[in-house]
């Protein structure tokens, strides 16, 4: 898929995920009272849904990802090749140590800047840990669907996808892409409006 259309993918799942499990705490949808930081944990854990739907694409330069990281995404591509180890469970595994890294960085310039609430938060509810975590998750099943699948038990190169059979699937940029993924924005925002999905 585009960049563009993981990103809208990933956070309309981080919508519906945060919405089940209050990962970024008690929704607004509905909300009397909306304190900063309840704004600020939601901005972080969308931000890092959105940073996590873009990650796997750090092994493609020309992804949106891969273009504003320059020569540190060209080398992981001339190295490793698109879509192998980011786009695997081993991937998201090593991913997973360095989301903690970046949980670390985030709460302590969250303290730094005088929000000890959020901060204290973040490092309680793994907020960015789990952001990051569901738009890697979603970015690489949303790789699945289309004709190259991914190979989740990499380094072994068999290529999973769905449906199984190949032929059935879209390649990246056409038509179908775009239908699915608005059909799914579509989808969520009628939840939000009819407040079966919370925000």
């Amino acid at each position: 898929m585009q960049g563009r259309s993981h990103l809208l993918v990933g956070l309309a799942a981080g919508v519906v995920a945060d919405s089940l499990f209050h990962f970024s705490g008690m929704p607004l949808t509905g909300a009397h009272d909306v304190s900063l930081n309840l704004l600020v944990d939601k901005g972080v854990y969308y931000s890092a849904v959105a940073l996590g739907a873009l990650w796997p694409d750090i092994d493609n330069a020309r992804s949106t990802l891969g273009q504003k990281l320059g020569i540190i995404s060209r080398s992981i591509q001339k190295y490793a090749g698109h879509r192998t180890f980011f786009h695997s469970l081993l991937g998201l595994a090593v991913g997973g140590v360095v989301m903690v890294g970046l949980e670390n960085v985030v709460s302590w310039l969250l303290a730094l800047k005088g929000f000890y609430f959020p901060a204290h938060f973040l490092i309680s509810s793994h907020i960015v840990i789990w952001g990051m975590l569901l738009g890697c998750i979603f970015h690489i099943a949303a790789d699945g669907l289309t004709e190259g699948g991914v190979p989740l038990f990499w380094p072994q190169r068999k290529r999973y996808g769905f449906p199984p059979d190949y032929h059935w699937r879209f390649r990246t940029g056409t038509w179908p892409e775009h239908v699915i993924v608005w059909s799914f924005i579509i989808l969520v925002g009628i939840g939000v409006y009819q407040s079966i999905i919370t925000i």
